[in-house]
């Protein structure tokens, strides 16, 4: 049995087991959380393969903690995270849509997109089954039928690939094009000299560029790598669907060639041909046969009558080849408005879009996000639970480790929350050390390029212009030595000379109070004090 005659025979049953998976799928999409929580619990839990079999048995330590018990930690704290997120989150995943300019969009659903796919595959039956007697002359009926169902699925997928990238591109070009024209109306004087330069990939509780303009807060969230229009798959797509009008059109009109081919009324001189003969019942009348004028005028009626059918029948389908091209377009272009429509160009709009689509008001948010967490904090809690006392009666009897009989005695106090506490302390205490450390090299840069700035600086021109100096700390002091000896070491020999020179004709000079102890003993000198 080949395959076309397999599909055939259990065409239903495949069709069933299709829709099945299709409804299956489409829920565990739409509550994938829920499933990732339940796949984690069977996971670690199933009688067959158990994770917490093998973990339970693994003696090695981690601090405080044995390195099993931070696996399931970890594990359940990924989905944790994602989900445990506080009103102040809701309202920053509300601005990045408005940064965006995608408030009031919405992703292409699952239904609108089968609908539309369906849609382009009923319309692209049509032309397939038109095709699928080109494919295999010598072909059947049922195998007809089954390639044409092949031939439109492929279509329906190009078509539908196609008309989405071109929507997308054109929702993305329109975006830009907005970006552009505030740019290009902004303040000259302090608007961003080029908008090629894109910042770093700013999440969604990140606001740190609130001083940059919107239009550049915009283009830095956006999921582009360059702020210029790209027609690529808009140029794509129009060619390909004029080529496939084009074909199907051609294949149309071949096909009525061939039908007008077989028809013997269609045929030049065919009706002549045929009515040369006379009809057989006259041959057994015993009426006398019309006369010849009657006759001939009878021939030339029936001609004619055969001409203007085969004429009607090649208008007719001329204008139904038209009206079918016509509504090719028109499906391709209501797909290309429902891409266009649908669907987010920020890299996190997506995100946000599902964190807070929801829920209307920031403590409906807050209320959701704490049930689901709480159900998280139970099952991860239940697990570790597991996995401790599983440990308990494998490692008590087999350890000579004091350390490990430790931590096998104080299990309460090691919890799943107490876990999401302490690695939350150590990620703040680590992005503190990283923000302490970015502030001191930039304070240190700055009080650098000052003291450089003051050190170039031209002298006053007269020792009565120029004001007292203000003695500096240890740390001043040595950081402008360092700078100092950073500005020497990029000094010639002669420059450095010339340098060191001009240093001692300054300290030659005497200061104020040298010059009144020097005038003090003058005086004295001279008996005049």
């Amino acid at each position: 049995m080949d395959l076309v005659s397999l599909l055939s025979t259990y065409r239903d049953i495949l069709i069933v087991i299709a829709l099945t998976l299709s409804i299956l799928f489409y829920f565990a999409y739409t509550n994938w959380d829920a499933v990732s929580l339940w796949w984690k619990g069977f996971k670690y839990h199933n009688f067959l393969f158990g994770k917490l079999r093998s973990l339970s048995k693994n003696p090695d330590t981690n601090g405080d903690w044995f390195h099993s018990e931070t696996v399931v930690c970890q594990d359940y704290s990924e989905l944790y995270s994602k989900i445990h997120k506080d009103g102040d989150y809701y309202e920053a995943c509300k601005q990045y849509l408005s940064i965006v300019g995608e408030s009031g969009r919405k992703p292409l659903g699952v239904f609108l997109m089968l609908g539309l796919f369906a849609v382009l595959v009923l319309e692209a039956w049509g032309f397939s089954y038109t095709m699928s007697g080109f494919i295999d002359l010598s072909a059947s009926e049922n195998t007809r039928v089954i390639m044409t169902w092949i031939v439109a699925i492929a279509f329906a997928v190009i078509l539908a690939f196609l008309t989405h990238l071109m929507g997308h591109e054109m929702y993305r070009n329109s975006i830009l094009g907005r970006i552009r024209n505030n740019w290009a109306v902004d303040d000259p004087q302090t608007r961003p000299k080029t908008l090629d330069e894109i910042d770093y990939d700013y999440a969604i509780e990140d606001f740190s560029d609130e001083d940059s303009p919107k239009y550049k807060r915009r283009l830095n969230r956006l999921d582009v790598d360059t702020p210029k229009k790209k027609h690529t798959f808009t140029i794509s797509a129009v060619v390909a669907i004029a080529i496939i009008g084009v074909i199907i059109t051609f294949v149309r009109v071949k096909t009525l060639e061939v039908a007008q081919t077989q028809d013997a009324m269609c045929q030049p001189g065919a009706a002549a041909t045929n009515s040369g003969g006379g009809d057989f019942a006259d041959l057994y009348s015993d009426a006398p046969p019309p006369p010849a004028e009657a006759q001939q005028t009878s021939k030339e009626a029936k001609a004619k009558g055969e001409s203007e059918i085969c004429q009607a029948t090649k208008e007719g389908s001329w204008a139904t080849f038209g009206m079918l091209a016509i509504l090719f377009l028109v499906l391709q272009a209501f797909a290309t408005w429902v891409s266009f429509k649908f669907g987010f160009v920020g890299k996190h709009s997506k995100s946000a879009w599902e964190s807070t689509h929801k829920y209307k008001t920031k403590s409906q948010y807050e209320m959701a996000m704490d049930a689901k967490a709480k159900k998280i904090v139970q099952r991860a809690q239940k697990t570790l639970s597991d996995l401790q006392s599983r440990m308990a009666k494998t490692l008590s009897d087999n350890t000579m480790n004091s350390h490990i009989a430790v931590l096998l005695g104080n299990t309460s106090e090691r919890t799943f929350l107490s876990y999401v506490e302490q690695d939350a302390e150590q990620s703040m205490a680590s992005r503190n050390r990283q923000t302490r450390t970015k502030l001191d090299r930039e304070r240190e840069h700055s009080d650098i390029m000052s003291t450089a700035a003051t050190d170039t600086s031209p002298a006053p021109a007269t020792q009565s212009q120029a004001e007292p100096e203000t003695p500096l700390s240890d740390a001043e002091m040595e950081k402008q030595l360092l700078a100092e000896q950073q500005e020497q070491t990029t000094l010639s020999d002669e420059e450095m000379e010339k340098q060191l020179l001009e240093e001692a004709q300054a300290q030659k000079q005497e200061t104020p109070e040298e010059q009144r102890a020097r005038i003090l003993e003058k005086l004295k000198a001279e008996g005049k004090l």
